[in-house]
């Protein structure tokens, strides 16, 4: 019953009551004050703060005193300047010289001096330092300033180098050298007066072949052309190179041999006697060697340019290359574009196709795998024991069998390598029928239940069309490198059409063996575990406890001993002990355990294993930096982009398999219920609910990690990994700066050109 009393005044509560009630009923943090800091702490992290940065100084050597350095400022003045300005452009140049007279020792008279170039005093004696000093030159050029000794021959001694100021006027000091003489000597100044402008370009000769001669590089009306070259080789031989450094030509006054080294190398060096005639470009005619001379007549037909073409020597008797030189001399335009920015155009794009190539590559490795180091995808999948350890056993064997096909498959096909209709014919005939073999083995649709006749029919169809396969893959590798090797030589300028064909089958060809190995290996699995089903809806279940722990302790030993011989392999330890018998038997007794704990729960978890192994190889493979990577492949493939390629594509498989599987794990959960509800199996489930979430951000990743790869194939080449780091790396070693430039800039433009390509492409697809 409600109280109908009036309210007095004592029942209204005081105003520090309501208040104190009020305050009990806010949380603690609100209701209480916030706590202090005890100045104590702050002194103390203020200290230990100190010491951290006081230790990371010390560590990282952080000495600003070098600073104030004279001489570091000038290098890095040098050194910035001559990165801002890039060598793009070459422009020949002719000296202009201003020489004054000096006299070394000094005269009774003095020496009058140049209006232009002065030397105060005009004469000395060997070792007096001297002031020179010029003025009428071009603003901020350099001048070279040269001593010119009284000698009957053509020398000069460089002694400064110097740079005009704004009014083109330069004073330096030189010191005279130890060269005295009764008649007066010279000083001279000497600059470098471009030639020609882009308005006006003018032809001037290049000494290519350096015999101090204008060689015109134009073979004349009767088509014939002799040099010499400094050589005594035991039996001459010679290569003909042209302007793209390759072999036309290889012949020899004896034999014919393979050359063991130089640009011709592998190459066969045919007898001169045997040379059929060819008047579509340089033939050698005839050689004579001589006097440690090799004296080689050409022909070719009339107005054939030679420019860039090269003579190489070799020696027939040993194999091995001799002195070579430029043919004649090359007719060039100047100003033109720099011979380090047409070699830098050169490496830039073998890097961005390096990344490219690298990135493809990664990415077919990457796709697959992230699925299997996805935990959603991975977390429910369970096996039964007996399926497992028959699986276990069946794999390693099943991948021996496909090495085996794989080896007996080219014995087979080998005889057809060299007959493009045999080959295509047998493509056809072996794809065929493999279609046919899988259509029996699996059909689409179950009408009855399949008797254990059935099913070892489709298991034997199934390894047959496995064996059908790999001789496909074998005649599409041999007919690929047939095809190539003709597109090659029929193509021309794009004939390296005919090469991506030649070396996507030396691909297939190298890669059969592991195809072979995995494909067996999982028609094994597969057929090992219909095996395992029937074992269990078969047997009595103590014989089935049995042979799950006979298999278990089987399985064990045999995993265990293949380990035992990959540590062995590494570390060569010798001892059958410890790496075949002890291994066996910690294995046997490991997969009995494991056998006892997957008989108590029922089934063997095997999908969290294996996404933990996959997780842990991803993260060893991405904390090996590609430059670590690309030093191994170098040593297996050789320098060159193609080691940088794998480098970065075993680097780009790892990032990719973890940027994707944990987008995989990320997607929503709703359509994956969906899916399963209307009785998908795990395959439809995951092209009907998980691709679809997943493409935008995979297309997202793989542009992304193609940027990535662009600016790391830059430093590949430090190691010899191909790219545009290698010549980069020579510039910079030898001090270059201006060459270095051209390579920074070009690398620049191209990251700059990415990002922006890959924005819009993510604007497009993401």
């Amino acid at each position: 019953m409600a109280d109908t009393r009036p309210r007095t005044d004592a029942d209204q509560p005081e105003l520090g009551q309501e208040e104190a009630h009020i305050g009990s009923t806010l949380p603690p943090d609100e209701s209480r004050p916030p706590r202090r800091r005890h100045p104590l702490f702050i002194i103390l992290a203020a200290v230990i703060g100190i010491v951290v940065y006081a230790l990371a100084f010390q560590q990282t050597e952080v000495r600003l005193d070098e600073i104030t350095s004279e001489t570091r400022q000038q290098s890095l003045a040098r050194i910035l300047r001559a990165l801002a300005q890039p060598n793009l452009v070459t422009y020949d140049t002719e000296p202009s010289t201003t020489e004054i007279e000096l006299g070394l020792p000094c005269g009774p008279s003095g020496l009058a001096t140049s209006p232009a170039f002065t030397a105060t005093p005009n004469c000395g004696d060997p070792g007096d330092v001297i002031t020179v000093a010029g003025t009428g030159f071009e603003p901020r050029e350099f001048v070279s300033i040269v001593f010119v000794p009284d000698t009957e021959f053509d020398i000069t001694l460089r002694l400064a180098g110097v740079n005009a100021d704004a009014d083109g006027s330069f004073e330096t000091q030189i010191t005279l050298p130890e060269r005295t003489s009764e008649q007066p000597q010279a000083l001279r100044a000497v600059t470098e007066e471009p030639i020609g402008s882009w308005r006006n370009r003018v032809e001037v000769f290049n000494d290519a072949n350096e015999n101090g001669v204008e060689d015109d590089p134009i073979l004349p009306e009767d088509g014939t052309f002799s040099l010499t070259i400094a050589a005594s080789p035991d039996v001459p031989a010679v290569a003909l190179l042209n302007a793209a450094n390759e072999v036309t030509r290889f012949v020899t006054t004896g034999e014919a041999f393979e050359a063991v080294e130089g640009q011709a190398r592998g190459e066969t060096a045919i007898p001169l006697t045997e040379i059929e005639e060819d008047s579509t470009g340089l033939s050698v005619t005839s050689i004579d060697g001589s006097d440690g001379e090799i004296a080689v007549d050409l022909a070719g037909p009339p107005g054939f340019d030679m420019s860039n073409w090269r003579l190489v020597t070799y020696d027939g008797a040993t194999g091995t290359v001799g002195p070579s030189t430029y043919i004649s001399d090359t007719i060039q335009l100047s100003p033109r574009i720099s011979e380090t920015a047409i070699i830098t155009l050169d490496k830039i794009l073998e890097t961005v196709f390096l990344a490219l190539v690298a990135t493809t590559a990664g990415l077919f490795l990457a796709i697959p795998l992230s699925f299997v180091a996805a935990r959603n995808i991975m977390r429910d999948i369970s096996i039964t024991v007996t399926n497992f350890v028959l699986v276990l056993i069946a794999m390693p064997l099943g991948a021996v069998a496909g090495v085996l096909a794989a080896r007996l498959a080219r014995t087979v096909v080998g005889p057809l390598g060299e007959n493009v209709l045999a080959l295509l014919g047998g493509l056809v005939v072996a794809v065929a029928a493999a279609i046919f073999l899988v259509r029996r083995a699996v059909p689409p649709v179950e009408d009855e239940i399949p008797t254990r006749a059935d099913r070892i029919q489709r298991g034997s169809l199934l390894l047959l069309a496995a064996v059908v396969g790999l001789v496909a893959i074998l005649l599409l590798s041999l007919l690929f490198q047939e095809l190539g090797a003709a597109m090659l030589s029929s193509l021309g300028p794009l004939g390296f059409i005919g090469a991506f064909f030649s070396s996507v089958g030396q691909i297939l060809d190298v890669a059969l063996i592991l195809i072979a190995a995995l494909g067996t290996a999982g028609v094994s699995a597969h057929l090992a575990s219909k095996l395992g089903y029937a074992i269990r809806n078969r047997a009595p279940r103590p014989v089935v406890r049995t042979v799950n722990l006979v298999l278990a302790a089987v399985a064990g030993a045999m995993w265990a001993v293949l380990i035992g011989q990959v540590i062995d392999w590494f570390y060569q330890i010798g001892s059958t002990r410890a790496t075949v018998i002890i291994p066996a038997i910690v294995g046997a007794i490991l997969g009995v355990l494991v056998a006892l704990r997957g008989m108590h729960k029922g089934e063997v978890e095997i999908g969290l294993s294996i996404y933990y192994a996959a997780r842990t190889v991803f993260n060893t493979l991405r904390s090996i930096e590609p430059l670590v990577m690309a030093i191994v492949f170098v040593v297996w493939v050789g320098a060159g982009p193609f080691a940088g390629s794998l480098a970065l594509a075993l680097h780009t498989a790892a990032a990719l398999a973890k940027l994707y599987s944990e987008q995989v794990e990320s997607i929503s959960p709703g359509p994956i219920e969906a899916v399963r509800a209307t009785g998908a199996n795990r395959l439809q489930t995951i092209v009907y609910s998980v691709v679809p979430q997943i493409v935008p951000p995979y297309i997202s990743f793989t542009m992304y990690r193609w940027d990535i790869n662009v600016r790391m194939s830059t430093i590949l080449g430090f190691v010899g990994g191909g790219g545009i780091g290698s010549i980069l790396q020579q510039n910079i070693n030898l001090l270059q700066y201006r060459d270095a430039a051209v390579q920074m800039l070009a690398i620049a433009i191209v990251v700059a050109t990415m990002d922006w390509a890959s924005s819009r492409m993510r604007e497009h697809f993401v």
